[in-house]
């Protein structure tokens, strides 16, 4: 399938209409179409993070004719009747009359892979010939090779499938041999398999551990997760998504050399500015970097002019494991944690 017959197959829907009878009836329509469709509900006080999503939301409106919007300012009856209750968000239509909530990143990109995904069933049948092209339709693919003897994974797969659909693409192709499931990486450039399904959690802990992206996205929602990780962590604070790709781009090999250690993070540094300060960066002064350990308490901010590089990252990194950074006072400058030889 092309990408432009993919395109015919979906709408992406964003609501901008000023009747509330009028929007109901197009609301109400939507969970009856028989293609998928995505609704973006925006609150027009614009704070940063709504205007931020619709920045992204902008190559989006280009490729659709019927585009609207929500403004739960003056449809606040509408938003409660369906329990929307933040700001910005993005509601899913199956085609069933089935809602549910969007809850990948809010980029561009990740939003058309997201309805790429609900295009698929969620396990695709492949063929010797379809499995040679499958593995590279998304950033996170599995692709199973089940013995139809093994029906407890089989069944154990789909399940799983089900529950991860939105943010993986899932495949499955019968086997004679024994079973085992592949996971492409294709962002970060792994590939890990499993065939020990012996213990209970087998599955469902590979699945995790293969969609967790090397260089995560720190939001609120996964705050406590990467604090009670036992890592140090490495935070890339930018208010814009590119520069955050960028960043993430340049820093995989970094990021992969001390996986063991050190969780690398971007954040919007135009959602989360207020947690700049305790990370000992100055406000305002973006892109930032900061390094914490949240089991010591210990923060070591990254000098505020020097260049940002991986080559710099990571040579900043030995020298706090060296102790030639100390950790930042918590009352000097921001950005002053201690010198540091950028080379």
């Amino acid at each position: 399938m092309s990408f432009d017959e993919l395109w015919r197959g979906i709408t992406v829907c964003w609501l901008r209409v000023s009747a509330l009878d009028d929007l109901k009836k197009d609301w109400e329509g939507m969970a009856n179409l028989l293609i998928h469709s995505l609704a973006l509900v925006v609150e027009t006080n614009l704070r940063p993070a709504s205007q931020t999503l619709e920045l992204e939301w902008a190559p989006l409106a280009e490729t659709e004719e019927a585009l609207m919007s929500i403004d739960c300012v003056t449809e606040a009856a509408l938003c409660n009747e369906h329990e929307i209750v933040s700001y910005p968000a993005l509601r899913f239509f199956d085609g069933h009359a089935n809602m549910s909530p969007y809850r990948g990143p809010r980029r561009a990109s990740a939003i058309t892979s997201f309805l790429k995904r609900a295009a698929r069933p969620t396990v695709t049948a492949l063929s010797e010939k379809k499995i040679a092209r499958f593995p590279s339709t998304d950033d996170i693919v599995f692709v199973a090779h089940l013995n139809p003897q093994d029906e407890h994974v089989t069944k154990a797969y789909k399940t799983i499938a089900s529950q991860y659909r939105d943010r993986s693409s899932f495949g499955s192709i019968e086997t004679e041999g024994r079973t085992t499931i592949e996971c492409y990486n294709n962002k970060d450039e792994l590939k890990t398999t499993i065939s020990d399904f012996t213990a209970i959690d087998a599955l469902p802990k590979f699945v995790e551990s293969c969609m967790a992206p090397l260089i995560g996205e720190f939001t609120r929602a996964n705050e406590m997760k990467y604090l009670q990780s036992g890592k140090s962590l490495v935070y890339y604070f930018a208010t814009a998504s590119k520069e955050r790709e960028a960043f993430v781009d340049s820093m995989r090999t970094v990021a992969k050399t001390y996986k063991e250690y050190l969780s690398f993070v971007t954040v919007d540094a135009n959602e989360y500015a207020d947690m700049t300060a305790p990370l000992g960066l100055a406000s305002g002064a973006f892109p930032g970097l900061s390094v914490q350990n949240p089991m010591l308490g210990q923060v070591f901010p990254y000098p505020p002019h020097a260049k940002i590089t991986s080559e710099s990252v990571g040579a900043f990194v030995m020298d706090i494991v060296q102790g030639k950074v100390k950790p930042w006072d918590g009352q000097s400058a921001a950005g002053s944690g201690g010198p540091h030889d950028e080379l």
